[in-house]
């Protein structure tokens, strides 16, 4: 475990409490994106464990290094050319701080909560601190830490050992690894699961749960911080049913 990962308040699988009878452990998985949009903050609000997919793949155009701020792209500067890597060997060039705080004081300076949100979420920024290679991984950790604590937010965050499956049998085995009973899956999860998706958690004796999060907006969560007199009520809007 990365003493930064721990540092960060980051479990591994060992500290996690047994299951009693009859209780359930719903699980959300997701990759360590850039300050990502409502629906990472619902999974990990509404989950009873999430683990954060530290070994997934770089994507090069995906939001691990980038999101939508006010509508256009903010970026991590990296260093290289990074390509089929995980996450966890891409590496972010020195300044990342004062970069993204640049780029959120000139989209937001005029939003709804910049005086009292705003400021606080700028100095919290400046002061995030990595320890030793500036990993994509744990730079992103860092600023996730920064946001769930604003969100107030207390579901217990996990990085397991590198998963050895691909696909679908790689969340069945990271759902094992925690010791789950179910599978939280965002929509964008029908994409890639097949014509039957719940046959493999069941075949292992889990659930498959489908996110209901209702988004207002896909932009990082930083814009509902700063326009939203409630965040936390815009992060956990479900679809009415």
């Amino acid at each position: 475990m990365s003493a930064v990962w721990a540092g960060l308040g980051i479990r591994t699988p060992a500290d996690l409490p047994l299951l009693g009878a009859g209780e359930r452990r719903l699980v959300g998985i997701h990759q360590p994106d850039l300050l990502p949009y409502s629906g990472f903050w619902f999974k990990m609000a509404v989950s009873d464990v999430f683990v954060v997919a530290v070994h997934d793949q770089f994507q090069k155009h995906g939001y691990q290094r980038r999101v939508t701020m006010r509508e256009r792209w903010c970026s991590h500067e990296l260093v290289g050319k990074p390509a089929l890597l995980p996450i966890s060997s891409v590496v972010v060039r020195d300044g990342w701080q004062g970069r993204l705080c640049d780029v959120v004081r000139g989209r937001y300076a005029g939003s709804r909560h910049w005086r009292t949100r705003g400021v606080d979420l700028l100095e919290r920024i400046s002061g995030c601190a990595v320890a030793g290679e500036q990993t994509l991984d744990q730079v992103n950790l860092a600023l996730v830490a920064v946001v769930r604590e604003l969100l107030g937010i207390t579901t217990p965050l996990v990085v397991t050992a590198p998963p050895v499956h691909s696909g679908v049998a790689r969340l069945v085995e990271q759902v094992g690894l925690v010791g789950g009973t179910g599978y939280l899956s965002g929509t964008g999860g029908a994409a890639y699961m097949g014509s039957d998706p719940a046959a493999p958690f069941v075949a292992a004796g889990l659930d498959l749960v489908w996110s209901d999060h209702q988004m207002s907006t896909g932009d990082s969560i930083v814009s509902v911080l700063l326009d939203e007199d409630d965040p936390m009520s815009i992060v956990l809007a479900r679809h009415p049913h």
